[in-house]
């Protein structure tokens, strides 16, 4: 690598550790991978550009954050809480509990992320496409005091919850989950051996969005014994002042429903994005005995891939027709394990059959789909040996208390790619989090599969959490 060259990717790398904080679109992963394909194009959909695929199908990607918990209550566990909540009550709190967050602070952060059977098509050498279907959900908490997670995750009726006293201030819960159709193009524009450039674009249709909410003031709490026994504990709340909403009731999943604007929001939305590839030294590099000859092995062959995307432009315009928002106030309210669980179990509705509403009003407004800005250098070191530094930060400024902001992530991930397998270690340092977070990524064939934090599956701090995901999918690479 040329002094000139080192010295301008020396000050990239500067330049992205240096960004303000950053708000995480993307966990860290396949994405990052050339031969991500799908995956790659809803971080970036320009990889569609010349890219190496004739074609590829995503048969199913499940994701979501899960702590040690999962293993142990297995039988009683769910993947997939934030998306569970608006279409059922079964043991959500259980459910809940084996879900860890991925900030060991603030805010509290679960996301839930199927993506459906999906395609990419390349069309020539240049162009490609791609349709997915994509579902996710989020549940986000601020302000949520350490004693509070600990009744949460430990019960108000066990030893492991000690009696304690404290001072709390404003704090928010949100629950938010959406579906997406969306079609994507990506263009390469240049393609020479030593330059490479490509742009492309997604459109996005949401639909079946629902949106439940308790934001509040506390002035003080209290976790008491009730004196029934020894380990039966309650939580008083002083000077709890509460607003709490839902866009539509929980009710069992219909998949028609999901499209009707009475019962569920819609909205619109899109990505854009560009990677430039610089260099070709190691596609003129061989094992052949006539070590003059020039071949290439279908694998990049750049020294540095400069990429930039913005993803989730839009918003969700909410305005259902059962939807509820109430408030109020109590000098002293005291919630204990029963009313707990029923609040865990049914959200907010839950919560309005607890707390008197002295006020009632509908949900309705626009919210921002959490857009955000990724910034990232990918350079290859050896043949097939790459180290990438990326950085997300969240784009504009939320418009709505229901609009999801994700935690503040850089991310260093030294990795090994093939056609046939993908070998990364991705380690990122999360805001409000003490330690960088290990994870781990393996494909193999048709088969993924990662984790974002190592010590959140065998750690046991309970609010601990990684986000865990394993996916299928078949392909057939264009010939070079």
């Amino acid at each position: 690598m040329t002094k000139p060259l080192f010295r301008y990717f020396a000050f990239l790398l500067l330049a992205i550790l240096t960004l303000p904080s950053a708000r995480a679109q993307q966990v860290p992963g396949l994405h990052l991978s050339n031969y991500g394909g799908l995956y790659r194009t809803t971080y970036n959909p320009s990889t569609l550009g010349g890219s190496r695929y004739r074609w590829q199908v995503n048969f199913t990607t499940l994701g979501s954050t899960i702590n040690n918990r999962y293993f142990i209550f297995l039988g009683r566990n769910s993947l997939f809480y934030p998306l569970l909540a608006p279409h059922s009550t079964d043991e959500l709190y259980g459910r809940s509990r084996t879900m860890g967050s991925i900030t060991q602070q603030d805010p509290v952060h679960l996301v839930s992320d199927i993506r459906w059977p999906s395609a990419m098509v390349s069309i020539g050498k240049r162009h490609g496409v791609a349709f997915q279907l994509r579902s996710r959900g989020y549940v986000q908490g601020t302000n949520i005091p350490e004693g509070i997670r600990t009744l949460y995750f430990r019960r108000l009726d066990t030893p492991a919850t000690p009696v304690q006293e404290g001072i709390w201030g404003d704090f928010n819960l949100l629950q938010q989950s959406f579906s997406e159709a969306s079609f994507s193009y990506g263009l390469m524009l240049l393609d020479l051996p030593s330059h490479k450039l490509r742009v492309g674009g997604t459109a996005k249709k949401i639909f079946g969005a629902r949106a439940a909410y308790l934001r509040g003031s506390v002035d003080s709490y209290e976790i008491q014994a009730t004196g029934t026994t020894e380990d039966e504990k309650e939580l008083a709340l002083n000077g709890f002042t509460y607003e709490s909403g839902y866009s539509h009731p929980n009710q069992p999943l219909q998949l028609n429903n999901l499209f009707d604007a009475n019962q569920y929001a819609q909205g619109w939305g899109y990505d854009l994005g560009a990677s430039y590839e610089l260099g070709s030294y190691w596609t003129n590099r061989g094992n052949n005995k006539k070590r003059t000859e020039k071949f290439t092995d279908g694998r990049p062959g750049y020294l540095v891939r400069l990429s930039a995307s913005l993803t989730d432009l839009g918003s969700i315009r909410y305005g259902t027709t059962n939807s509820r928002v109430i408030s109020g106030q109590q000098s002293r309210s005291v919630i204990g394990q029963r009313a707990l669980e029923t609040i865990a179990d049914r959200g907010p509705e839950g919560f309005a059959s607890l707390f008197p509403a002295q006020s009632t009003t509908a949900l309705a407004g626009k919210v921002s789909l959490p857009s955000a800005v990724h910034l990232e250098a990918d350079v290859q070191l050896l043949k097939a040996f790459f180290v990438n530094v990326a950085r997300t930060r969240h784009y504009g400024q939320p418009d709505s208390p229901l609009a999801v902001m994700q935690p503040s992530i850089m991310t260093i991930t030294p990795r090994f790619e093939g056609e046939d397998s993908d070998f990364a270690f991705p380690i990122s340092f999360i805001e409000g989090n003490g330690k960088a977070s290990i994870g781990f990524l393996a494909r193999f064939g048709p088969a993924h599969v990662g984790f974002s934090n190592f010590n959140g599956l065998i750690g046991k701090g309970a609010t601990r959490g990684s986000f865990v995901y394993l996916g299928l999918s078949a392909w057939n690479f264009r010939k070079q």
